[in-house]
């Protein structure tokens, strides 16, 4: 049989006006003027600057932000992305946002500005609960290690389990259960333990949460394992449980003395709890423990004996020890979000050499990251439930063409998009969103 050559050729051109690959940004868009992000950037922030700048910060803000939603992982592409028709028209740009513009803005800031960056991370958040009538949640603590490959200001080596060797920071971050946000950041020279200044973030993140939230489960790895921590808790009487997984090292002859008691339902485990006052600590506080019988040793060894691997936690919540310990491992979800915070909305990826203009981009991918959880929290579950990346393939990423009639602008897209009617119920959900 004769194959018929059916090659049919097409003519490319570079005429087409006002395309956007962005149109998901749109929804997105009217979600941040509803929180009044503009009004908080420039009344919280002080910035010195001059008075014929050709942007304000809040734009900068907003262009960046919907930039890091939309993909961008570096200053070129931001700056490239200022050059969308939608961006343009919803910013009112005449020309486009150059990088040495952004570095130049992002060069006033410092500590202080960063503490009210966060600051404007929580008075949104609370914004968000109060829609939500939170009133209990579960607060997850952790640290990360964000390896860096040039001589950045405050990259140092230290523990760096990915790339040994490598210079990075390690920043510390909180996560609410209740909505997956990141409350709060600290990023952190690579050498910093994760103890160092955690009573002072705990503290600061305590400070912006609690009034609305009126009970409050704190999960954290051994880090937050010394007494400063432990006595911040305890001093919100009746307001906040704790949790945090205790540092093995030096206690296993402890935990080999204490009476074990075995578990029914789970065979070789075994369960134990006392109370113990570690060196330096101010008091005796609860621990409860696991144990998992491994293996019998014999070998190099008069007498063989049991090998355990142990688990333990110091606690004043009055639930059993494994309850506890599977309390404590449902907190493993915050390792995705972190992952999602530095991989899908690029916390720590666009650097810079100064120190705190590179804590101040981690935070814009933080309140990026926010945006995003909140956009899909308060208007579809399921689309919450995605990934980031997941979200911003099928809703931000849609092509479309401004076009203007009759004085209204309109955002035309294609007319048998897959996911058409999924998308516009989310927009419409938006126009019905109101913040009192």
């Amino acid at each position: 049989m004769k194959i018929k050559n059916n090659h049919k050729s097409v003519k490319t051109s570079f005429t087409g006006g006002n395309l956007t690959n962005y149109s998901g940004l749109y929804p997105i868009y009217k979600f941040m003027k509803k929180l009044g992000i503009d009004k908080l950037i420039e009344t919280k922030l002080t910035i010195e600057g001059r008075h014929n700048q050709k942007y304000s910060l809040a734009q900068i803000f907003n262009i960046m932000i919907l930039g890091l939603l939309g993909g961008m992982d570096r200053l070129l592409k931001i700056e490239h992305f200022s050059l969308d028709p939608l961006i343009h028209h919803l910013f009112d740009l005449n020309g486009h946002l150059d990088i040495d513009t952004i570095r130049y803005r992002f060069k006033k800031f410092s500590f202080r500005q960063n503490n009210q960056l966060i600051e404007v991370i929580g008075f949104l958040s609370n914004k968000i609960h109060r829609r939500l009538h939170t009133k209990r949640d579960i607060l997850d603590l952790d640290s990360t290690v964000q390896t860096v490959y040039g001589k950045q200001e405050g990259a140092k080596k230290g523990f760096n389990p990915r790339h040994k060797g490598k210079r990075s920071y390690h920043p510390l971050l909180a996560f609410l259960n209740s909505t997956k946000e990141c409350i709060a950041a600290w990023l952190r020279p690579g050498d910093a333990y994760t103890a160092n200044n955690a009573d002072a973030f705990l503290k600061q993140v305590l400070s912006m949460i609690v009034k609305q939230i009126r009970f409050l489960i704190v999960r954290a790895d051994s880090g937050f394992f010394n007494d400063k921590v432990l006595s911040l808790l305890e001093s919100y009487s009746g307001q906040i449980q704790y949790l945090v997984k205790v540092k093995l090292k030096n206690l296993e002859h402890l935990l080999k003395d204490q009476d074990w008691e075995s578990i029914p339902e789970l065979e070789g485990w075994e369960m134990s709890e006392f109370y113990y006052r570690a060196q330096g600590w101010s008091k005796a506080r609860r621990f409860v423990a696991l144990r998992k019988f491994e293996k019998i040793v014999e070998k190099d060894s008069l007498f063989p004996y049991k090998q355990y691997t142990y688990f333990c936690y110091v606690t004043n919540i009055e639930e059993s020890p494994l309850y506890i310990h599977h309390l404590y491992g449902d907190r493993g979800e915050s390792e995705n979000w972190i992952e999602a915070v530095k991989n899908q909305l690029y916390a720590g990826m666009i650097l810079t050499k100064d120190f705190w203009v590179n804590e101040t981009f981690f935070l814009l991918s933080v309140l990026a990251y926010n945006i995003s959880v909140w956009f899909r929290k308060l208007t579809d579950e399921k689309a919450w439930r995605q990934e980031p990346h997941s979200f911003r393939l099928w809703f931000i990423q849609l092509a479309g063409k401004i076009t203007k009639s009759a004085r209204q602008v309109h955002l035309r897209m294609y007319s048998s998009y897959y996911y058409k009617s999924w998308w516009s119920k989310i927009d419409s959900r938006i126009d019905a969103l109101s913040f009192t």
